[in-house]
């Protein structure tokens, strides 16, 4: 089978709003150039590893959704061109039976993954490129707490790779492109495209609409600037529940992480948890929210809502773009009764969710 470039597009490609924060508070592009981060970079990162870019506020076309088919042609253009450098960087990793995803960053082969990928600091790991060259290599460091490895490769290089980002680091909105090994590697295919766009970011966390499966951890969140801003973490069975570690934590650990330092997990403080309602949806052809997707089992499939119907109301509050539903939802708390106004081929209709909860 001849190897091919497969790019999947988030499910909805409008449906991404379903998850973005309010506009008011997303991040700017220009506060997310200047982080506290880079007047304490290590000196021991090598210099290739890493790359800056000159950005202002607004300037991104990779920010904002595409308003017209020309948009998503040049979304998809920058794409094309910026995957097979991607693909090349991202490689498969073998732990004895067990199989993920990293992202080779520099020439002289530091592979960044997940913790849960590789497990110990010191064990003795196999990394396999796209074209199926096998190397060895070590576990340098582990950070289990924020789900963060280094692994060196033990040969001399210079392998292919692809820097992490210095500045300008992920925002919600922002377009990003998921590279790994769904299911593990495999000889006849290389490492699967997925676009997508950032839902929402923390000092410890990327959240992405990217669609991850098992053997996708550990693997690379790139930039449309041929940048490296996030490592695949924790993947839910929903497509817009994946998460990532921000490259941030691999700049701010990096000496630790090289230096066979594994810190232990800080303990995990009970989250306040999120309404959850369990659909995902687009603005709908006039006015409300049209649900595209309805997750099995949800609060919303439990109540009887289905793809296709066009949300009008939540309670009393109208809805008229699916921003207006997620704002509505925010509100509100788990385990509370909402009043769901819709329509079902054409017939108005309402009724009651008992929301759910997410710690996400």
């Amino acid at each position: 089978m001849s190897k091919q470039i497969l790019i999947v597009a988030s499910l909805g490609l409008f449906a991404f709003l379903s998850q973005l924060s309010p506009p008011a508070q997303a991040q700017t592009p220009r506060q997310a150039g200047k982080s506290l981060l880079e007047a304490r970079l290590s000196a021991a990162i090598p210099a290739k590893a890493l790359r800056e870019i000159m950005l202002d506020a607004g300037e991104s076309p990779y920010d904002r959704q595409p308003a017209s088919l020309d948009d998503l042609q040049k979304l998809e253009t920058s794409t094309l061109a910026l995957v097979p450098a991607y693909q090349k960087a991202t490689v498969g990793i073998q732990v004895g039976g067990g199989q993920g995803s990293g992202v080779v960053v520099s020439p002289e082969g530091h592979v960044l993954t997940a913790a849960h990928v590789v497990g110990e600091v010191g064990a003795r790991v196999t990394i396999i490129f796209p074209d199926g060259r096998r190397h060895r290599a070590v576990v340098s460091g582990v950070d289990a707490g924020a789900d963060a490895a280094i692994v060196r490769l033990e040969g001399r290089g210079p392998y292919p790779y692809v820097p992490m980002a210095r500045n300008h680091f992920a925002i919600t909105g922002r377009w990003v492109v998921a590279i790994g090994h769904p299911n593990g590697y495999h000889f006849d295919r290389l490492p699967v495209v997925r676009l997508g766009r950032v839902i929402q970011t923390t000092e410890k966390t990327v959240q992405s609409d990217c669609s991850l499966v098992g053997g996708d951890s550990g693997g690379p969140l790139f930039d449309m600037h041929g940048r490296v801003v996030g490592i695949h973490s924790r993947i839910g069975i929903n497509n817009s529940i994946n998460f990532h570690v921000p490259i941030q934590i691999y700049l701010r650990d990096w000496d630790t992480l090289n230096a066979g330092y594994s810190p232990p997990p800080e303990r995990e403080q009970p989250r306040e948890q999120k309404a959850y309602l369990g659909i995902r949806g687009r603005d709908g052809a006039t006015a409300g929210c049209l649900i595209t997707e309805v997750t099995p089992k949800g609060p919303a499939a439990e109540a009887g809502l289905q793809r296709g119907d066009l949300v009008t109301a939540c309670d009393e509050t109208p809805i008229k773009t699916f921003a207006d539903l997620v704002t509505a939802l925010k509100t509100r708390k788990a385990d509370e009764e909402i009043v769901i106004h819709f329509q079902r081929a054409g017939k108005p209709q309402t009724v009651t969710v008992v929301l759910g909860g997410t710690e996400i």
